[in-house]
């Protein structure tokens, strides 16, 4: 925990902006980890009306009751149920359909792949992660890939990663938002804005040794008291719940 105790304002802020990509409107994927709770903060926002559609199969027009704890939480997000399929159905018949796909970025590389299953040699890995569930499908699919990335820890931007559980469809557009700022990744990837916190010359540093262009990024726009309040009752609804990331945003450990 910090000396204070304070929340992380660059994890909330970060979780305001990515709640920002669901009011744009249309059909959003919205994978789990990050995304689940930029979803349901979305909500609080203003902007365009627009449903959600979850690994699942459920698609939901409101915020769910509770956070979900997973994309089979259905009690969780019953209140809110607009539709019910099969998981296949929404990943393979639907993916091309949505405005949008916001998914979580373990570990990231500037093409806009991730690697979400382990690190190491595949026969002994060092590190066994999450894994991607339905990530590869709608990635490969997605008109428009919205990668989150929480983490305090640049290391987690790569040039490329060892292994690919997920990459975007040729001509996707391709975005990463992070604490310091977001990026269009690719071919010719970019920083596309900086925020105003500590860390973003680091960040900006990283990404040039990585080959980005960082010549010419906006500022971001400020986060407002309202929208802040807004996120720290979700992170303390999914703190609840057992999410990790919530519990370090709240406490100010800069861990996410």
């Amino acid at each position: 925990m910090s000396a204070s105790g304070a929340p992380d304002l660059a994890a909330v802020d970060f979780l305001v902006r990515a709640a920002r990509e669901f009011r744009r409107g249309g059909w959003v994927f919205t994978g789990f980890h990050w995304p689940v709770l930029a979803g349901q903060l979305a909500h609080a926002l203003e902007g365009e009306p627009f449903t959600q559609v979850f690994e699942a199969g459920a698609a939901t027009h409101d915020a769910g009751r509770l956070v979900p704890t997973s994309t089979t939480d259905y009690p969780a997000y019953g209140n809110a149920l607009g539709y019910l399929g099969g998981t296949g159905d929404v990943l393979l018949a639907l993916a091309r359909r949505f405005d949008r796909a916001v998914l979580d970025a373990s570990n990231i590389d500037v093409r806009g792949r991730v690697n979400s299953s382990f690190i190491g040699a595949r026969e002994r890995p060092r590190v066994r992660l999450a894994g991607g569930g339905g990530a590869a499908d709608v990635a490969a699919r997605a008109r428009e890939l919205v990668w989150l990335s929480g983490t305090a820890d640049l290391r987690r931007i790569q040039a490329r990663v060892e292994h690919v559980t997920a990459a975007p469809a040729p001509g996707a557009r391709v975005r990463l938002h992070t604490r310091w700022g977001t990026a269009v990744l690719g071919a010719r990837p970019e920083v596309e804005e900086l925020a105003d916190v500590p860390g973003a010359d680091a960040f900006v540093a990283h990404l040039r040794t990585l080959g980005v262009a960082c010549t010419r990024p906006a500022t971001r726009p400020p986060t407002t008291d309202q929208e802040r309040q807004a996120a720290l009752e979700v992170l303390r609804a999914a703190s609840d719940r057992g999410y990790q990331v919530a519990r370090r945003a709240l406490a100010g450990t800069g861990r996410t």
